[in-house]
């Protein structure tokens, strides 16, 4: 992925706020990360902050306050989870 694709879904993830260079995820939300390489990827999961350098990211991870970096080229993808409870209703549950 390059560094473009990467910062659009940044910048289009719920509960993501943007400062600069850097985002931070609200505490209510869960954000995970994907890297590696085409059906290797690993999770990254956990995600606190995120701040973009010119040639990789560095990621910081709430578990042990882990900091990940990562090239862009190593990026498959992010997942973004809202607060517990707080979503609406789901297809086919009421």
């Amino acid at each position: 992925m390059e560094r473009p694709t990467f910062e659009a879904m940044l910048e289009a993830a719920t509960g993501v706020e943007r400062d600069g260079s850097e985002y931070t995820v609200a505490d209510d939300y869960s954000l995970s990360v994907y890297i590696g390489r085409p059906g290797q990827a690993m999770e990254v999961s956990e995600v606190a902050a995120i701040r973009l350098d010119e040639a990789y990211c560095e990621a910081t991870s709430r578990e042990h306050g882990s900091v990940y970096y990562v090239e862009y080229s190593s990026l498959h993808g992010l997942c973004v989870r809202p607060p517990k409870g707080g979503g609406g209703r789901r297809a086919g549950f009421s």
